[in-house]
């Protein structure tokens, strides 16, 4: 049993951070020299405050994780939990050691995040998708009911129909991205997708570059962050990491890779999860995958362009929520015809 802490870490400084870690370490280490201590604050992440904490060796740091601002309205903590528990005991992430009542505290994952120009290149991309399939072979409870709908209708329903702060909305207006068509495109996708018949799995479904851990001693990833860890349709992870090789901080979706990429991609993931050699994975296989999984990065673009609208009015974190929003929702329309008429190439 996960302990859980009547604590709660003020994340809007660094020194709240560290003054929160601290008392957390007391809590889970106890044995650490307190005057020993020492601190990284990251900044790679956009919905939460990170920061590590350690004793002498810095790889066996624990990570301290403050919510962000009104994300429990769109994040289920309870979910993200047991998410935590069922990755650990698969191996496929470090301990939950203990949360507070705005947080929790878990081991490090040794390794950096990767770039946009290292998600292309072997090793790196072949071990992404070793991990993908076998996140995707974890055997849950409840992977009946896909989390992608009922998600975005939640986030649809957070979203505002007209902001408070008049620049947000003279851009909305310039654009024309208001709730009333993205519920439309939602509804529309969703009748498109759900056709398909696609399998449902335990997913991460948030593998952007940021939370892809590359530990080059072992060769290795990891990732990290399972907050919207859930049952979901199974080419929606793949669909959306490869939507993530755009980036973040600047986006550019030339680098959304391309379908020779891809197909070589999917043979490889389709091979570690079917366990089988790559030369045996069907070509029919490969090509059914590749419609399916551009039809749900359509999917993807409106799941984390809606999520965008939402932080762009809730958020406290100096990140330009609602350009992002619009930017996910430019590249669905541009992709939108393309993909929703692809065929196996068969």
């Amino acid at each position: 049993m996960t302990p859980k802490l009547e604590l709660t870490v003020d994340g809007s400084s660094v020194r709240g951070l560290q003054e929160g870690a601290k008392e957390i370490v007391q809590h889970v280490q106890p044995d650490w020299k307190q005057d020993k201590l020492e601190f990284k604050v990251y900044t790679e992440g956009i919905t939460n405050q990170l920061i590590g904490v350690w004793c002498e060796d810095r790889n066996s740091q624990l990570l301290v994780r403050v919510y962000g601002c009104m994300t429990e309205m769109f994040i289920d903590r309870n979910a993200e939990k047991k998410s935590f528990e069922v990755l650990h005991r698969s191996g496929c992430c470090p301990p939950l050691y203990a949360t507070f009542s705005n947080g929790l505290c878990y081991g490090f994952t040794q390794g950096s995040p990767i770039s946009p120009d290292l998600v292309v290149q072997e090793p790196i991309w072949r071990a992404i998708s070793q991990e993908m399939a076998r996140y995707h072979k974890i055997k849950v409870g409840d992977v009946e009911h896909p989390v992608l709908f009922p998600k975005l209708q939640a986030f649809l329903k957070l979203t505002p129909s007209s902001f408070e702060d008049v620049n947000k909305q003279m851009i909305i207006d310039k654009c024309g991205y208001n709730k009333s068509l993205l519920s439309k495109e939602v509804d529309e996708l969703e009748s498109c997708l759900t056709g398909l018949g696609c399998p449902v799995v335990f997913s991460h479904n948030d593998i952007l570059l940021g939370n892809v851990i590359w530990n080059q001693e072992t060769q290795k990833v990891g990732f990290i962050d399972y907050e919207y860890g859930g049952a979901n349709f199974q080419p929606f992870d793949v669909a959306n990491h490869f939507n993530e090789f755009a980036g973040v901080d600047v986006v550019d979706y030339n680098r959304y890779p391309s379908a020779e990429f891809q197909r070589q991609w999917l043979r490889s993931y389709l091979s570690h999860y079917q366990d089988i050699p790559e030369e045996e994975v069907k070509e029919h296989d490969v090509e059914l995958w590749y419609v399916w999984v551009n039809k749900f990065a359509l999917a993807s673009h409106l799941f984390w362009g809606s999520w965008a609208m939402v932080q762009a009015n809730y958020s406290s974190i100096d990140f330009d929520f609602l350009g992002y929003g619009i930017t996910r929702v430019d590249e669905y329309f541009k992709r939108k015809n393309e993909f929703l008429s692809l065929t196996p190439n068969l």
